[in-house]
């Protein structure tokens, strides 16, 4: 949801360059890192309040009670010292009491009392506990006189009408005050899609764990937090418990935005369980709780006044109204606005739960626009998805499960609303095409050269597996599910525990003998070719794979690895890296010195006839697939990985150019173009 554009391009007028996001390519991101970034969806106003939040209270600064505060009175009005002179300091009856900052409380507050702030007298106050805080009522004058205020409580307030019914009705069976209406207000604007940099999504803002408690449903296909109804139920629970434990609504509330563990911690901490005493000391609340309350209660103000802060025509949102239609596993709501008869994006907003563009697999309950349920009904069967099911098996990848089931790893992102590879983890449900044949299994050359310190390693009673890492795994997941110490995989494959896969690593693991080989995405033994690291036949495979050899280059007077380097299309750092050389060596007549030279193709068709025999023996049937298909499926066979690049080999001229000279180019975007610092390709 975005303001109206007068409202929109006043509030963007009044940013500050300093506060504003760095622009960001966040699939750049992704390619450095290896994995999804998380964004978040903060609305404008949200954005322009916490501006306006960290302008007027600082968070060094310390506030003291106002006159007849101390006693803990509700409901009272105060009494306002001159405001602080500004370029533009609000009339009279508008100017806030003074911040006092640290170092005033140690001294004796002498500041002369203006008279009483009159517009405050004659407002109509909500029913929860009003206390007359400064910071209360610096949140109103900013929504009653500040023209960026006015915006954000413009559009909150019109956009309130699309959930209000909803809530209040909630609020009302749970017997609640029906100003928590306005705690959405302040955490989402109403916006079920909002979503905060911390991971709180909804209207209400849960976090990920907190929902689950509640019993919101948070997988690959929906997230409960984002659904009005649901969320908003649980909520009602969670703000009656928060009450029932503290008995004040202003810790509840603060308990709500912090956690009740950090509320109770600061109660123990100083002795008190005034919420307003605890904001005034060092290490009590977090910052954003001493504004939270303050902050809800101004918001649930102005809305029980809006002719006094001047929003009394403000029209609103229509209420959130629908039919509910029952529909098939895994329907995408295209299909269900095209038998409703209503453009897609109308579906989308009534079922924001539904994180893919689609149902989950099982049969669901959408929703459709008001009056649009009996002509959806009608005109289904016609636009009925023909779909199935497939579950993913640990290790296994997007090109995998798409060659199995006819379709591209593109077909499959799109069917099931995937951005990002790494969504894709053992135990999901998948949806494939429908009574397609499988994709031609890849070229019988794509055999997985693995490098390892052993090629002859046996361990005594178990037998041994091969399994492709997908750069989502940790050396401590792929141990669990392997049923193996963490300490033996990294012995078998020398790894660092605490490092992460890259989607080019091939592990060897001794597993039990009765290990399900089904269950995983394994190679096939017969198209992988264990090489010992750094031994002549690793260097033989491994540099023919990539379309040159290696050999030994003897030293002439006058040489410089420059110029050997260029002789054979190798740059200085090349030869430097192949020869761990320092960049300032001196070469002497007569020394071996590491050279690549790219491969005839005659010796390349030669190099690769030399894999071929061994497949050919080891698996004379037409199943000379790399990756093990389930048991359960004969005949069904998985795809075999791109070619394994192991080793630390530069990337030197081959007859066509492999995917690390591709992402070398492309790393230049990023300031390098080593091979070795390229991105991550993804999974």
């Amino acid at each position: 949801m975005r303001l109206p554009v007068a409202a929109a391009l006043l509030v963007a007028g009044l940013r500050t360059a300093s506060a504003d996001p760095l622009p960001e390519d966040l699939g750049g991101r992704r390619a450095v890192r290896g994995a999804p970034v998380e964004s978040q969806r903060e609305s404008e106003e949200l954005r322009e309040l916490r501006r306006f939040e960290e302008e007027s209270f600082p968070r060094a600064t310390v506030y003291l009670p106002l006159p007849g505060e101390v006693s803990g009175e509700e409901g009272g009005i105060p009494e306002a010292p001159a405001a602080r002179p500004s370029a533009e300091t609000p009339p009279a009856p508008l100017r806030s009491p003074d911040l006092v900052s640290a170092a005033e409380l140690d001294g004796e507050r002498t500041s002369a009392v203006a008279p009483a702030i009159p517009w405050l007298a004659g407002l109509k106050l909500p029913d929860l506990p009003i206390r007359w805080d400064p910071r209360l009522i610096r949140y109103l004058e900013f929504y009653k006189s500040d023209r960026r205020g006015r915006a954000i409580i413009a559009s909150w307030l019109r956009r309130q009408g699309r959930y209000r019914a909803l809530i209040e009705e909630a609020l009302t069976r749970y017997k609640l005050p029906q100003a928590l209406l306005y705690v959405s207000m302040i955490e989402s604007g109403y916006d079920p899609q909002d979503r905060s940099s911390a991971g709180a999504a909804g209207l209400w803002q849960f976090m990920p764990d907190g929902g689950r408690i509640y019993g919101l449903r948070i997988d690959h296909w929906v997230d409960e937090r984002k659904n009005p109804e649901k969320a908003t139920e649980a909520v009602m629970r969670y703000l009656g418990d928060l009450q029932a434990r503290f008995g004040s609504w202003h810790l509840a509330l603060a308990a709500f935005n912090a956690g009740y563990g950090a509320v109770l911690n600061a109660v123990a901490k100083y002795n008190t369980n005034d919420y307003w005493e605890l904001c005034r000391h060092e290490d009590g609340l977090p910052w954003e709780t001493t504004l939270y309350v303050p902050k809800a209660l101004a918001a649930a103000i102005v809305g029980e006044n809006r002719e006094v802060f001047g929003f009394r025509d403000l029209p609103t949102d229509p209420a959130w109204d629908f039919d509910r239609v029952s529909v098939p596993t895994s329907t995408s709501l295209a299909a269900i606005a095209r038998a409703a008869g209503v453009p897609v994006d109308q579906v989308a907003l009534l079922n924001p739960e539904l994180k893919r563009a689609r149902t989950p697999p099982e049969p669901w309950e959408a929703r459709v626009p008001r009056g649009a349920g009996p002509r959806f009904a009608a005109a289904f069967e016609q636009h009925r998805e023909k779909v199935q099911h497939r579950l993913v098996r640990f290790g296994e990848r997007l090109d995998d499960i798409g060659r199995e089931c006819g379709a591209s790893a593109r077909e499959l992102k799109r069917l099931n609303g995937i951005d990002d590879t790494a969504e894709v983890r053992a135990g999901l449900t998948l949806l494939v095409p429908g009574g397609r044949a499988p994709l031609p299994l890849p070229p019988v050359e794509a055999v997985a050269i693995v490098a390892v310190r052993d090629k002859d390693l046996v361990v005594p009673g178990k037998k041994r597996v091969f399994y492709r890492a997908l750069p989502s795994d940790t050396p401590r997941d792929v141990a669990a599910f392997f049923r193996v110490a963490p300490g033996d995989l990294a012995r078998w494959n020398s790894l660092d525990g605490d490092a992460r896969f890259t989607s080019r690593m091939v592990l060897q693991l001794f597993v039990a003998p009765d290990f399900d080989e089904g269950r995983a995405a394994l190679l096939d033994p017969a198209r992988v070719r264990v090489v010992s690291t750094g031994s002549e036949e690793f260097f033989d495979l491994v540099e023919a794979r990539r379309g040159r050899k290696r050999i030994a280059y003897t030293v002439k007077a006058g040489d410089t690895l420059k110029r050997i380097g260029a002789r054979h299309d190798l740059t200085e750092g090349d030869m430097e890296r192949i020869n761990r050389f320092g960049r300032k060596i001196e070469l002497k007549a007569g020394q071996k010195v590491t050279v690549y030279v790219a491969m005839s193709a005659t010796e390349r068709a030669a190099a690769e006839r030399a894999l071929t025999p061994s497949i050919a023996e080891a698996a004379p049937d037409d199943d000379d697939d790399d990756v093990k298909a389930p048991p359960e499926k004969p005949g069904v066979t998985g795809p075999a990985p791109p070619p394994i690049e192991t080793g630390s080999a530069p990337a030197a001229p081959a007859l066509a150019p492999s995917r690390g000279d591709q992402d070398s180019r492309a790393a230049s975007a990023i300031g390098t173009t080593r091979p070795e610092a390229v991105p991550e390709e993804a999974p």
